[in-house]
């Protein structure tokens, strides 16, 4: 058994996955400049924010049934067709929505018409986007080998931070040009990635290693846990930063903005630190990797926690480091377990129900305790992530290891 894994690594011939964290990097850019468009789309469609938020919601919910399904394909059909459906899907969804805005902004779009035209871009982007990660994080383990498969992931999610990183800039910048110009920028982007990407020869699917299972099963249940409580405490963490600082900072909004985008700032740039220094040279086994995460992000918050700006920059530090080590450490775990596209489209399901098990805590933990407990309630979503890593750990060794 482990015969064949070693003849599966030596056949891998090793190819540059750039171009597949370029178009994870669009995914990233794509997420964080509409948060960046927000005021400017509620001013231009006549829209309430809470629509707009609505419309997004319903764009990622779609990665739930939608991510699965693209993993599967990608053992299928092969990866390279999974993402060139993707870019593909993710250039047609902004360009209906940069035509909607424009049309609505002039006048020339009633509201119920352009609702319906944005519906209909969200929908294009949840049913095609939710591919992309999952086949690039399969694509890319494919190429590198399975000796190489923690680099790999980290490549990938290195290419999806830099994309959140340089999404608010890059919105801003061309919105300074003109209001809709960032949503054609969004359109243009992946036909590029396109070109590129349709230069690339595809890698034939790794054939599932014998301790691999087809199908999703109970024991692998925790790791999909695992999944769900790191996007649900990041969300809460990141929705936490405003009402943490509000009394810090007495109130003042201008302040309050600025610490907040130096906190998402540092925030991606200790993500990058650790995917690089830590991830990427594999100095440590998944399973070890995913108990220092869970230390980290409890320390982490535990700080946050604290009422103190200092601690506070330092707490999102940590907690951030930690998250960037626990996503590859629970999803090569899956991997020994289950085969890799089915295990990304199941991990990239269980990250987006987390953000929906945040989104519904917020007016809970709003209303019983307070806005400034929001922190703490990601702190307690920590300990549990810590709790079930060291059950994981106890549980016994990988199927790999016992062979």
């Amino acid at each position: 058994m482990r015969a064949n894994s070693e003849t599966l690594t030596e056949n891998v011939t090793s190819k540059a996955n750039w171009p597949l964290a370029l178009c994870a990097g669009l995914l990233g850019i794509g997420q964080n400049g509409l948060l960046v468009m927000l005021p400017q789309l509620v001013n231009l469609t006549g829209l309430s924010l809470s629509v707009w938020a609505g419309l997004l919601m319903f764009g990622s919910m779609l990665f739930l049934p939608a991510s699965p399904w693209w993993g599967r394909q990608s053992e299928r059909r092969g990866c390279k067709v999974v993402m060139v459906a993707s870019l593909s899907g993710y250039l047609a969804s902004f360009a209906v929505m940069a035509v909607v805005v424009w049309a609505m902004a002039a006048g020339l779009l009633q509201s119920t018409w352009g609702l319906a035209g944005l519906i209909f871009s969200r929908l294009l982007y949840g049913l095609t986007v939710s591919g992309m990660v999952p086949a690039a994080q399969t694509w890319a383990i494919q190429r590198a080998g399975l000796d190489k498969r923690m680099a790999a992931l980290a490549t990938i999610s290195s290419g999806l931070s830099c994309g959140r990183l340089l999404g608010p800039p890059l919105a801003a910048m061309m919105l300074s040009i003109n209001p809709v110009a960032p949503l054609w920028l969004m359109a243009i982007a992946p036909f590029i990635a396109l070109l590129l990407l349709l230069r690339e020869v595809a890698d034939p699917p790794l054939p599932p290693v014998a301790h691999q299972a087809t199908r999703l099963q109970v024991s692998m249940l925790p790791f999909l846990l695992l999944a769900m409580l790191l996007a649900a405490l990041v969300s809460l963490m990141q929705l936490g930063l405003t009402p943490h600082l509000s009394p810090l900072l007495e109130g003042n909004a201008r302040e309050i903005s600025h610490h907040v985008a130096l906190l998402l700032s540092l925030a991606a740039l200790a993500t990058l630190a650790a995917q690089f220094l830590i991830v990427r040279p594999q100095h440590f086994s998944p399973l070890t990797l995913l108990c220092m995460a869970a230390v980290l992000m409890v320390v982490g918050l535990g700080l946050m926690c604290i009422a103190g700006l200092v601690l506070f920059y330092v707490g999102i530090a940590v907690t951030s480091l930690g998250a960037a080590m626990a996503t590859p450490g629970y999803q090569l775990l899956l991997n020994d377990r289950l085969t890799t596209g089915k295990g990304a489209g199941a991990i990239a399901t269980s990250h987006t129900l987390g953000y929906g098990v945040s989104a519904l805590l917020v007016p809970v933990v709003t209303r019983f305790f307070g806005e400034q407990y929001l922190t703490m309630a990601a702190g307690g979503m920590a300990v549990l992530f810590f709790v079930l890593s060291i059950g994981v750990r106890l549980t016994g060794r990988t199927p790999v290891e016992k062979n």
